[in-house]
């Protein structure tokens, strides 16, 4: 099972109940903004590993999650949020690039950026949370991490064609039709340093 497959089952599932009531919005536009948020997320830490050190700093972070906590998406959400991290993870990813993805998430999901911002706080640990429990089953090593989140982000942006066209407005800053240079130009440090603890 890849975090794709794991993120649309029952896990989907699950989230989208806890994001509807976090959010205080109902079960289908939570699976709604999800849709729209997870290629976003996916696409943001695939893009960061796919330079050296990226991938390095996101594989060792993997460390301090190993999947346990998906069986409480309710508490982990809470604690995402009452403590931070769900925060300090978001502010790894996406640096000072956060204001603008919750604000195209927002346009284009129909939210606020209020709601956005919870949303992705309660998403980014679920999403290494699944990631690091897939590292410790499969024990696979930086290479098969980048591969994985490539082979998702790829996937969700074809299954989400409104995703695709906002992350490609979103992150291809020059217009040259190319979002990888731009998403590491966004991403150029901050993985270097990402959940030290």
């Amino acid at each position: 099972m890849n975090i794709q497959d794991l993120l649309s089952g029952a896990l989907g599932q699950q989230a989208q109940q806890v994001v509807a009531q976090q959010l205080g919005i109902d079960q289908q536009q939570a699976a709604s903004a999800i849709q729209l948020a997870l290629p976003t997320l996916l696409s943001s830490l695939s893009h960061n590993a796919s330079k050296p050190e990226g991938a390095d700093a996101l594989f060792n972070a993997l460390g301090n999650h190993n999947g346990s906590s998906l069986g409480n998406l309710g508490g982990l959400a809470q604690a995402a949020l009452a403590s931070g991290e769900g925060a300090k993870i978001l502010g790894h990813i996406f640096g000072n690039r956060q204001g603008q993805v919750e604000n195209a998430l927002s346009q284009n999901s129909g939210l606020g950026a209020g709601q956005i911002g919870k949303l992705l706080q309660i998403l980014a640990p679920i999403v290494m949370d699944a990631l690091g429990g897939q590292k410790q089953q499969q024990g696979f090593e930086v290479g098969g991490l980048v591969s994985m989140l490539a082979g998702a982000a790829t996937s969700q942006k074809q299954q989400n064609p409104q995703a695709s066209d906002m992350l490609s407005q979103l992150f291809d800053q020059n217009k040259d039709g190319n979002m990888v240079d731009d998403a590491l130009k966004m991403g150029a440090g901050i993985l270097g340093k990402l959940f030290n603890k």
